[in-house]
């Protein structure tokens, strides 16, 4: 099984926006030692927890620190944001730049709040109804059929990948043959129908003659399951405080999470929050990926946490990598 990992270069207690980026530049140097196959960062705006607002910005930092056995790219670039040939741009200097090492993934959302979404449209319609027509057009100049010519023009152009989590993505991911990066972490439920969806309607394409499915996933990895469950309480919290609107400025402690007076309410959706998340020790977590692997058929799971301490997050990957038995790397 082929494991990969979505980085959100979060803020912890006594940290920095310097000190975030910083530990995604040293995980991913880690990771390709330690055999995984990718290394993907998000899009987020407005966010106080995590550091990674322009992803095509580290991805470039990330390729350059790094020996090049491990693909680097967007979990992913919000095209609803953003002009379909800029990113074409920007990913085809990247494909450039590092030649078969860049993936470019996309998705609808908008990667914050209104506020923060009206200021980086500034004044443009960001409509959902544009979506499909926009990673039609994006995979045209992609692969050079888009009329308006994109330069540079890279001998192997960024992989495409959209991020979806219902059968309206799938079908967009197909049309387009696109690879498809499910969000268990988004949408747990009706996963098997929308991979396989995906797969019959596949249309192949330049440079993707097959479907590829992707699953990604959140994880939380202790050394035995007491710490696992410690560390999962800081995710769940943080988790929550999403939804609700976000009032942190940084990850909480383990004691934090711990001491929180939930509501019964809270509680609830904490618990629904779970279906979306593996926990347990590094031969529990195995398990429970194999099971999510078989479900989906994938070919490639994607891990993604958010820990209260880097040695934490580090420890959990290192564990997997090993229980795993990805092939290390020099």
């Amino acid at each position: 099984m082929q494991l990969s990992i979505l980085d959100y270069s979060e803020i912890r207690e006594g940290g920095s926006p310097e000190r975030a980026l910083s530990e995604s530049l040293e995980l991913a140097r880690r990771a390709e030692e330690w055999g995984y196959r990718r290394y993907w960062v998000s899009e987020h705006h407005g966010n106080r927890v995590l550091a990674g607002s322009s992803p095509e910005i580290l991805v470039s930092a990330l390729a350059a620190s790094l020996q090049g056995s491990m693909r680097i790219g967007s979990g992913g670039v919000m095209l609803p944001m953003h002009s379909p040939f800029k990113v074409a741009e920007n990913f085809s200097v990247l494909a450039s730049l590092y030649p078969g090492r860049i993936d470019l993934g996309v998705g609808r959302s908008t990667g914050g709040r209104a506020e923060t979404s009206a200021a980086l449209l500034d004044g443009r319609s960001g409509s959902f109804r544009r979506y499909p027509d926009q990673v039609a057009r994006l995979a045209a100049h992609i692969r050079g059929t888009g009329g308006a010519r994109v330069t540079p023009n890279p001998a192997a152009p960024p992989e495409l990948w959209l991020l979806g989590s219902s059968e309206g993505g799938a079908e967009i991911a197909a049309a387009n043959g696109m690879g498809l990066a499910f969000g268990h972490f988004i949408r747990g439920r009706a996963g098997r129908e929308t991979v396989r969806a995906y797969r019959e309607r596949f249309v192949p394409s330049p440079g993707s003659g097959h479907p590829r499915v992707l699953v990604s996933l959140f994880a939380v990895c202790g050394r035995d399951e007491a710490e696992a469950e410690r560390l999962a309480g800081v995710f769940d919290d943080y988790l929550l405080d999403i939804g609700e609107g976000g009032r942190l400025d940084r990850v909480p402690t383990v004691e934090e999470a711990a001491s929180r007076d939930y509501t019964p309410e809270q509680r609830e959706k904490i618990r629904a929050g779970r279906s979306r998340m593996v926990v347990g020790d590094p031969l529990g977590i195995r398990r429970q990926l194999i099971a999510l692997a078989d479900l989906y058929e994938a070919d490639e799971l994607m891990l993604a946490t958010v820990s209260p301490e880097f040695e934490s997050k580090l420890r959990m990957y290192e564990m997997l990598a090993e229980v795993f038995r990805l092939e290390r790397r020099a």
